[in-house]
């Protein structure tokens, strides 16, 4: 397993308290510091005002459930997301994904997959967007996240068709 120049700072949403020991251990272990909040109000909490660089986040979650608390952080943040859960029937997976999740990992997992599954998202939100763009520009074809509009023959700003 090949590991970042730098440590990251992660955030572990879930109640398994045993998982979330051992997934400490993992990532300690790599050199990562890996924070935990137990609910979902902690966790949103923790994710709007911390300095994270991705958050790992469970659906069943009590107080919040993950879903709620992934609807309520994009509002505001762009930090990538990996929904880490023991839903994994398809509508719950397009829901995550749907809901603004970078990636959808089933319980039980790897480890070493959860650590490749946060480099490649890493890897592409580090190649997208800087934190406040919200429009992604590719010859003709415009993407606007925030209202999500696809604009094609866009030759400049409101110029173009939208698709």
């Amino acid at each position: 397993m090949v590991t970042p120049e730098k440590p990251l700072s992660l955030l572990l949403v879930d109640d398994d308290v045993e998982l979330c020991g051992m997934m400490k251990e993992f990532f300690g272990g790599v050199g990562h510091c890996l924070d935990l909040a137990h609910n979902g109000r902690e966790g949103l909490a923790s994710a709007l005002h911390g300095s994270y660089d991705l958050l790992i986040l469970d659906v069943m979650l009590p107080e919040i459930d993950g879903f709620t608390v992934l609807k309520q952080l994009r509002r505001s943040k762009s930090l990538p997301v990996i929904m880490l859960t023991a839903r994994v029937h398809r509508e719950d997976r397009i829901r995550g994904l749907n809901t603004g999740a970078d990636d959808y990992l089933p319980k039980p997992f790897d480890p070493d997959e959860l650590m490749a599954r946060i480099q490649a998202v890493l890897r592409r939100s580090a190649a997208g967007l800087q934190p406040g763009d919200s429009t992604l520009t590719a010859g003709k074809i415009r993407i606007d996240l925030g209202t999500r509009e696809v604009w094609r023959g866009f030759k400049g700003r409101n110029h173009g068709a939208a698709v």
